[in-house]
């Protein structure tokens, strides 16, 4: 999205680490075109933002692993957080299921499900994104939404997009050496320094209209034009998560 206009900022949440630390940077955003986004899910725990998410079907919204905490609540069809919304959907998560081979000190698949306590009804304001299954083929060209915390500080009421390029592997490796796992995916924007920052966590990176990651972690502070921004690689777990899809679990 080119704007001439200086956009607001995205930040991610990122898992502190012994080579992170947790740190504010502007970063280019602008607020996305109201109720353009139905797959979009806020993650609440205790009343506070949290997290960003994905729904990806009518009783099961995706978001990174880092953002597990107790008593966690789903908000769809959110555009201003501030504001009641008529077609706003408030459900409790009922279970949680975190990628069996997550690892926390290296965000090596960074993935989570969550279990909706109630089936969602879809309408023109919500409706889940489709997977990318197939990766080999795909535009650069990609998108990155969230809440999260801007330059001052605050969190906006709106729902903030920015648009950001796919990254190679080896590319992405020279910034983070030794970092880069396979089930990682790498995004920035050289121009500008898009970037996702603190709130955005688990919040879609979106290729081609189809979810290709979620905001993972990344260089602090947030905005680097020399390092992108580190996603869960959807593409990678696409069995995975299908798979839990179709199981009774509950």
């Amino acid at each position: 999205m080119k704007t001439t206009v200086k956009m607001l900022a995205l930040c991610l949440v990122l898992v502190k680490s012994a080579w992170t630390e947790e740190q504010d940077k502007v970063v280019h955003g602008a607020p996305c075109l109201k109720n353009s986004h139905p797959f979009q899910a806020a993650l609440y725990t205790s009343g506070h933002l949290l997290c960003g998410g994905v729904l990806v079907d009518p009783q099961w919204v995706l978001t990174a692993a880092h953002c597990k905490k107790p008593n966690l609540e789903v908000r769809l069809g959110k555009h201003n957080l501030r504001q009641t919304e008529s077609f706003q959907r408030h459900i409790s998560v009922d279970r949680t299921i975190v990628h069996p081979r997550y690892n926390p000190d290296t965000h090596d698949n960074d993935i989570m499900m969550l279990h909706l306590r109630n089936s969602v009804k879809f309408s023109q304001k919500i409706q889940p994104l489709p997977l990318k299954k197939d990766c080999s083929k795909e535009s650069r060209s990609c998108q990155i939404l969230g809440w999260g915390k801007m330059e001052n500080g605050d969190f906006p009421d709106t729902l903030q997009c920015a648009d950001v390029q796919l990254v190679s592997r080896e590319e992405c490796e020279r910034a983070y050496p030794g970092k880069i796992t396979r089930s990682m995916v790498c995004a920035g924007d050289k121009e500008e320094g898009s970037d996702s920052c603190q709130g955005d966590s688990g919040g879609p990176l979106v290729c081609g209209d189809r979810l290709r990651g979620l905001v993972s972690w990344g260089n602090l502070p947030c905005g680097s034009k020399k390092k992108p921004g580190v996603y869960t690689d959807v593409c990678f777990h696409t069995k995975w998560i299908q798979n839990i899809i179709k199981t009774k679990w509950l």
